[in-house]
């Protein structure tokens, strides 16, 4: 993956953390995938899938309470980017803060997001992204 495509990432997640739904869906390709961990007990078998999905992808993490993800590690690896991002949130209700690590891997295409996959574990994400775990 080209620098280009580590500077449409840093974008997508400066959009996301900004709640700008629009230009979040737009860095996506119409026929994305968004695949969440499979211990997710609330993902969806097939993944969020298009704009659409991404849209709802997007709604349910906001609905968890102001969730922003920076980026810790973006690493280009052949077709891939591997990325490592600290993730906060503070609960809608209890308003109390919460963190954790996401991993995951990145696959784009003439500038836009084509698939991206997220991991609970380091090196369940480098393995997928070609790099040794």
């Amino acid at each position: 993956m080209s620098q280009e495509s580590v500077e449409l990432v840093r974008q997508l997640l400066a959009a996301f953390n900004r709640g700008d739904v629009d230009a979040v869906v737009a860095a996506f390709d119409e026929e994305c995938v968004l695949e969440e961990p499979r211990e997710m007990p609330d993902r969806p078998a097939e993944g969020f899938r298009g704009h659409e999905g991404i849209r709802e992808w997007m709604a349910n993490l906001r609905a968890m309470g102001e969730v922003s993800f920076e980026p810790r590690v973006l690493t280009p690896s052949r077709d891939r980017l591997f990325m490592e991002l600290d993730s906060r949130g503070r609960g809608q209700a209890s308003g109390v803060p919460f963190e954790w690590t996401t991993y995951g891997v990145v696959r784009a295409s003439a500038g836009k997001i084509t698939r991206v996959q997220v991991f609970l574990g380091r090196d369940d994400a480098l393995r997928a992204a070609g790099l040794e775990a």
